[in-house]
């Protein structure tokens, strides 16, 4: 199994309407307990027998001690740290030393980062809910090509892209990035998700955009394709040869924990915590590995419902008829979700 330890270090400056983990500004874990909790993570990871990682979250460049953390994250020896690299540019842009952060980035060996861009500035501002974030990330994106590093830009599909088209072509003719992602968003029982439903595509918007997908560096015909099989009507048909309670029984392969600023250690990635297993800076490592060896995968359906919570599926699928059946969500999963919510059926996880 898989183990990934989300690492909440310093909050994040934006509350995205389609956040899957509850970002947004919050706590910042002191220097001394992040540098504590690494060493206490490392020294986990050696007791567990899977790859263990750890992801630090949501933006660490809020951290006035940023260089010297990633210094100690790079240099851990039983756990791989999976620095995300996404950055919403407000951190970065508005440090005075940010030419230092991003070579201590680069010197650890941490070369990739990515910005995520929701259409024009004011429909980006909008779904990212701050003003002027689409200017700190573009002007990021600009400066940390000039330090040497590579840039990745993720286009997040929402309703107004074919309005914002051509716009998104200058933006990314202007930043040139090594990559480009285009990604529907997905959808989960996080508190927050249901705020990004106004803006959600559908496939026939998305259809408007045939041309400008090739353009952004798009395989354009297999990503039309894709797009004809994550409507809530896709979901449907696919739902009718499930069953629900074997969904949400199966086994998975991937653990999600949480490592809050309070230093305390939950199972569930963040937003979707349901069980906390202390404090990490005063608990026992050997007791921790063990309990954390008993526990099942967590990444989709068990780790958000109840088995014994679920409708009868024809219940389900008729909640799911009722919605905009063109619309387009990442996966199947989010469908269920989507309907699941939309019948105020209890999520098991907590927000702690």
């Amino acid at each position: 199994m898989m183990i990934n330890i989300d690492f909440l270090l310093a909050g994040c400056n934006t509350r995205c309407r389609h956040c899957y983990v509850n970002g947004g500004p919050g706590p910042m874990m002191a220097t001394g307990d992040a540098l504590l909790c690494m060493e206490k993570l490392d020294r986990l990871a050696a007791l567990l027998p899977d790859e263990t990682s750890f992801t630090l979250d949501h933006e660490p460049m809020n951290h006035p001690e940023i260089a010297r953390i990633i210094s100690a994250a790079a240099n851990t020896r039983n756990i791989q740290n999976y620095h995300h690299g996404m950055t919403t540019g407000v951190a970065l842009m508005g440090r005075g030393d940010r030419a230092e952060v991003v070579r201590a980035y680069l010197d650890c060996g941490y070369h990739t980062f990515g910005i995520t861009l929701h259409g024009s500035p004011e429909h980006h501002d909008r779904i990212v809910r701050r003003g002027g974030a689409f200017d700190a990330a573009v002007a990021a994106g600009e400066y940390l090509k000039e330090q040497g590093a590579s840039l990745e830009v993720t286009l997040m599909l929402n309703r107004f892209f074919v309005q914002d088209a051509d716009g998104i072509s200058r933006v990314l003719d202007r930043l040139r990035p090594q990559y480009i992602g285009f990604v529907i968003p997905i959808f989960t029982p996080h508190r927050n998700m249901m705020d990004f439903e106004p803006y959600r595509a559908s496939a026939g918007m998305a259809a408007g955009l045939a041309g400008h997908l090739s353009e952004w560096g798009q395989d354009e015909a297999a990503l039309m394709n894709s797009i004809e099989h994550s409507t809530v009507a896709a979901g449907i048909r696919w739902l009718q040869d499930q069953s629900l309670p074997d969904l949400f029984s199966q086994e998975q392969e991937e653990l999600y924990l949480s490592l809050h600023p309070d230093c305390r250690l939950y199972v569930g990635n963040s937003g979707a915590e349901t069980q906390c297993l202390g404090d990490l800076r005063h608990i026992d490592l050997e007791e921790a590995a063990r309990a954390i060896r008993a526990l099942p995968g967590n990444r989709d359906y068990g780790a958000f419902y109840n088995v014994d919570k679920l409708p009868a599926k024809e219940r389900l699928i008729n909640q799911l008829s009722e919605l905009p059946q063109e619309a387009l969500f990442g996966d199947y999963p989010s469908v269920i979700y989507r309907g699941l919510t939309e019948l105020r059926i209890p999520a098991r996880i907590g927000y702690f």
